[in-house]
């Protein structure tokens, strides 16, 4: 298990340190190791709203990362449900700390925090049981997004 501390911040809050150790990390993550080509830097991250959540230390900076978002009016969620107050986005792990429950770590925190709200979230399949450990179910079918299979998932407020 990863000993690297949880952080959070919203955009006006972040250091351009922290930014920049995000921006590696999504870049590594997503550009260079997933060759998804779609644009990572949507505005999203700059919304009022929108808190940035990361994993790391002074000697190893942000090792995971993770985004979280207010929804889309049209979020897709199960129709049975509580729309989502919430979506976790931009879950990224550096190769060298997979497998030590970094990405865990912090939906864990994020759920400590709002636990009390709906989630939702689009997981890359082969993680999705991940999710499933913090109270995910799956909703819909599998979807290709990237180029990569993706399902939703939700949890609802408790």
């Amino acid at each position: 298990m990863s000993g690297h501390s949880v952080h959070r911040a919203r955009w006006e809050h972040l250091t351009t340190d922290e930014l920049y150790d995000i921006v590696r990390l999504r870049n590594r993550v997503f550009a260079l190791e997933q060759r998804v080509t779609a644009e990572d830097y949507d505005g999203r991250d700059r919304d009022p709203d929108t808190e940035h959540w990361w994993s790391g230390d002074a000697d190893t900076p942000a090792v995971g990362y993770l985004r979280l978002v207010r929804p889309a009016a049209d979020e897709p969620h199960p129709a049975d449900s509580a729309a989502p107050t919430r979506v976790i986005g931009r879950v990224a792990t550096h190769p060298d700390h997979r497998g030590q429950g970094v990405a865990g770590r912090l939906v864990a925190a994020v759920l400590a925090e709002h636990g009390h709200e709906a989630f939702v979230l689009h997981a890359q399949q082969y993680v999705a049981a991940l999710y499933e450990r913090h109270g995910f179910v799956r909703f819909g079918a599998p979807y290709d997004e990237a180029g990569i299979t993706h399902v939703g998932m939700y949890r609802p407020a408790s």
